[in-house]
C-alpha cells in the first residue's frame, strides 16, 4: 500500500531516540488479562480441549477401521492425524514448509529498528513473550535458543526429523539469538518463546492469552491438501470460528497462520480453515526484497504460496513477507543451521515483527494495543505489491513494513502527521472526525475491528458460498466538498484490479486519497449498517496518515438517543433528537444475547421497568420501521 515515506522516515529519526526502554513486565501481562473474562475465557478453552479430544479418539477408532495411516511420510515432511471433521473426514495437519533451500529480517525493515539501525531504536523484542504451536518440537538445546524456550504442554524433543527440525527452524526465525551465524538471527531476538504442540492448539492458545497475556503467536502448519474435500477451499467454518471466538475473548492476542504452499500456477482459492477466520494474520510468502523502500515490481511472489481469497471474498492472505531461502537454526545438532522455504517461514517472520510493534507502542505508552489496532497497523503501513494499486488474493495488503509501522506510532504519540484511535461505536451512532490534509502523495484512513461469529453463517458443506461472514458492518468514508472517497475492496473477479467501493466483507477497511489538496478539510466517518450484535456496540480502532495539525483535529460521536434515570428501578425517561419523528417510534427491551425481553410499543417518552427482572439490558427505538435506529444499555436494579 502506498506511504508518505520519506516525511516519516526524518521525523521518526529526530523522535525516536528519547523513548524509554520497557517492554512486556509482568505487570504488564496482568494488566492485559484484567481485561478478560478469566471464567468465560477457561469455559470456551475446555469445549475447545473436550472438542479435540473427541474428535481424536472418533479419528483412531475410524483409522483401526479404515486403514487410516496415523502419520504419512512424505517428502521433507510428515503429516499427522489429529482429528476428524463434522462428517467424519480424516484431518491430517502438516508443516507449511516446501522443501529445498535477501534476509528476513532485510524484508520487513526490521533492520531499520534494531540495535544500530537508521532510526536509533532498540527494538530487539527485549522482554517480550511469543507463542509457537508446532507438529513438531523444538530443539531448546540449540545455541540459538537455550535458555529462551520454555515447553508448555510436555512436547520435548527427543531427536532429529523433519518436524523437529520445521520446529527449531521457525522458532529461530522468530526469536532466534544467531550466535554461531549472525545471518541467522531471529526478527525480536531478544524475546522469549512459548512452545506448544499443535494437538489442542485453540484451547492452550486461548489459555495462554487468558493466564499469561500472550499477545502474539506463530502457526506454521495447516490441513493437508490430500485430504481436502472441495467445498472447505475459501469456506468460513467452525475451524475459522474457532480462532474468531479466541480473539474475541482475548482482545490482545493476535495469531499469525501460514497461507499454505499449495498453489500450482496462479492456482486461486487454497486457503481453508484458519486461513478463511476475519480476525487472524494469514501470511504469504515472496522472495527477499533488497531495497529499504521497494517497488510493487521488484516484490516476487514464490511459486507454492497459496492464494486466497475466501469465498465471499474477502482479502486473504492478509500480508506477505520473505519465505524463500531463508536461514536459520536447525536440528540436527545444537550448533546447525539450514535455509527452508514455504509460508512456514514467512509467517513467524511476520509474527516477530508484529511484536516489535507492539514493543515499541508499549515503550510509548506503558501498555499494547489491542490486536485489531495491531492488525490495522500493519495492512496500513505495508508496501504495495503485485499486478495492481491496491490489496489482492495473492499479497494480500502488501509487502510487511516494520519500520513504516514503528515511524507512524512515533508520529502518531508526537502528534505529527498521524493518529492511531482506540474507539467503540454504539449502536446507530456515527462518529466524525475533521482532518487537514498535508503536503503528502497519499491521505489514508484505516479502521479494522474484531468481529464476533455469528454461528448461522458457518458454512457446513455449501460449495463457494458468497454469503457475507461479517457479523458487525462497519463502514469508514472520507468526504470532501461533496465528494465521497470509498474504501478499498476485491472485484468480483479477483483477478482484476481491486475497487473502490461500498466494503461489506471484510473487517478492515483501508481509504487511500491520491494527492490531497494541501491545508483542505477532509471529514473521516466511521458508521455502520443494520444491527450490530446484541444491539450493543463494536470496538474499532482508527489510523489516519497523510494528515497535519494533528492538534486540531475535532471529532464528535453523534447521538440522537437519551435514556434516564440509568440505573433506573421503575420508569426509563426517553429522548428522542427533534429531527426524528416520535410518533413513528418504537421501543423494545432486549437482553445482551440480543433476545426480546419486551416489546414496549409505541414511543411515549417513558416506559415502565418494574416488572422486569434486575440486570443489564438494551433499550432500543426503532424510528419509522428501521428508517432510524439507536440503542442504549440500561441497568435495572
Amino acid at each position: 500500500m502506498k506511504k508518505n515515506t520519506v516525511k516519516l522516515f526524518v521525523l521518526a529519526l529526530a523522535l525516536g531516540s528519547s523513548v524509554a526502554a520497557f517492554a512486556q513486565t509482568p505487570e504488564q501481562r496482568a494488566e492485559i488479562v484484567k481485561h478478560y473474562d478469566r471464567e468465560a475465557n477457561m469455559k470456551l478453552a475446555a469445549e475447545f480441549a473436550e472438542k479435540s479430544e473427541a474428535s481424536y479418539k472418533r479419528a483412531l477408532e475410524l483409522a483401526a477401521v479404515k486403514g487410516w495411516p496415523l502419520k504419512k511420510q512424505k517428502e521433507g515432511y510428515t503429516s499427522t492425524l489429529v482429528g476428524v471433521t463434522e462428517n467424519d473426514e480424516p484431518i491430517y495437519i502438516q508443516p507449511y514448509n516446501d522443501g529445498g533451500a535477501g534476509s528476513a529480517a532485510f524484508t520487513a525493515r526490521v533492520n531499520l529498528v534494531r540495535t544500530g539501525g537508521f532510526f536509533g531504536l532498540d527494538l530487539n523484542g527485549q522482554d517480550m513473550v511469543m507463542g509457537i504451536w508446532e507438529p513438531g518440537d523444538v530443539r531448546t538445546t540449540h545455541t540459538d535458543l537455550a535458555g529462551a524456550v520454555t515447553v508448555m504442554d510436555g512436547s520435548n524433543f527427543t531427536t532429529h526429523n523433519s518436524d523437529n527440525g520445521h520446529a527449531t527452524h521457525v522458532s529461530g526465525t522468530m526469536m532466534g539469538r544467531g550466535i554461531l551465524n549472525p545471518s541467522a538471527r531471529g526478527i525480536a531476538y531478544e524475546a522469549t518463546l512459548l512452545s506448544h504442540d499443535a494437538q489442542g492448539d485453540t484451547s492452550e492458545a486461548l489459555a495462554r492469552a487468558t493466564d499469561d497475556g500472550l499477545l502474539v503467536s506463530n502457526h506454521s502448519y495447516g490441513w493437508d491438501p490430500e485430504d481436502w474435500p472441495e467445498w472447505r477451499r475459501g469456506a468460513y467454518t467452525a475451524e475459522s470460528a474457532a480462532w474468531d471466538q479466541i480473539t474475541m475473548a482475548a482482545e490482545y492476542y493476535l495469531p499469525v497462520f501460514a497461507a499454505g504452499n499449495s498453489r500450482v500456477g496462479e492456482a486461486k482459492d487454497l486457503l481453508i480453515s484458519d486461513g478463511t477466520s476475519k480476525n487472524i494474520v494469514v501470511v504469504a510468502a515472496t522472495y527477499g526484497v533488497s531495497n529499504t523502500n521497494p517497488t510493487s515490481g521488484s516484490i516476487a511472489m514464490s511459486n507454492f504460496s497459496s492464494y486466497g481469497p475466501t469465498d465471499d471474498r474477502r482479502i486473504k492472505p492478509d500480508i506477505a513477507t520473505k519465505g524463500v531461502a531463508v536461514l536459520s537454526c536447525y536440528s540436527q545438532s545444537n550448533s546447525d543451521y539450514t535455509s527452508l522455504q514455504g509460508t512456514s517461514m514467512a509467517s513467524p517472520g511476520v509474527a516477530g515483527s508484529l511484536t516489535l510493534m507492539q514493543q515499541h507502542y508499549s515503550n510509548l505508552h506503558g501498555s499494547f494495543m489491542r490486536s485489531a489496532t495491531l492488525r490495522g497497523l500493519m495492512i496500513h503501513t505495508a508496501d504495495e505489491a503485485g499486478f495492481f494499486d491496491g490489496p489482492d488474493h495473492r499479497f494480500g495488503w502488501g509487502l510487511i513494513d516494520t519500520g513504516s509501522a514503528v515511524q507512524l506510532l512515533t508520529n502518531a504519540d508526537s502528534g505529527v502527521g498521524a493518529i492511531v484511535e482506540e474507539n467503540i461505536l454504539a449502536q446507530s451512532a456515527t462518529y466524525t472526525k475533521n482532518v487537514t490534509a498535508d503536503d503528502v502523495e497519499t491521505l489514508k484512513v484505516t479502521i479494522c475491528w474484531t468481529d464476533p461469529v455469528t454461528s448461522s453463517l458457518i458454512n457446513t458443506g455449501t460449495h463457494n458460498s458468497t454469503t457475507p461472514v461479517l457479523t458487525n458492518d462497519l463502514d469508514i468514508r472520507v468526504t470532501k466538498d461533496g465528494e465521497t472517497f470509498f474504501p478499498w475492496r476485491l472485484s468480483d473477479i479477483v483477478e482484476t484490479a481491486p475497487i473502490k467501493a461500498d466494503n461489506f466483507v471484510d473487517n478492515v477497511e483501508v481509504i487511500e486519497i491520491d494527492n490531497p489538496t494541501p491545508g483542505s478539510v477532509y471529514t473521516v466517518t466511521v458508521s455502520h449498517k443494520g444491527n450490530l450484535q446484541g444491539f450493543s456496540s463494536q470496538k474499532y480502532s482508527l489510523i489516519i496518515d497523510g494528515i497535519s495539525d494533528v492538534n486540531g483535529v475535532s471529532d464528535k460521536i453523534v447521538s440522537k438517543l437519551g435514556v434516564y434515570p440509568n440505573p433506573a428501578t421503575d420508569v426509563v425517561n426517553i429522548t428522542l433528537d427533534a429531527g426524528l419523528d416520535a410518533s413513528s417510534s418504537t421501543v423494545t427491551l432486549y437482553d445482551l444475547q440480543g433476545r426480546q425481553v419486551k416489546n414496549f410499543g409505541s414511543f411515549t417518552g417513558s416506559v415502565d421497568v418494574s416488572d422486569i427482572s434486575s440486570g443489564m439490558y438494551v433499550l432500543m427505538v426503532d424510528v419509522n420501521n428501521g428508517a432510524y435506529t439507536e440503542s442504549k444499555k440500561i441497568v435495572i436494579k
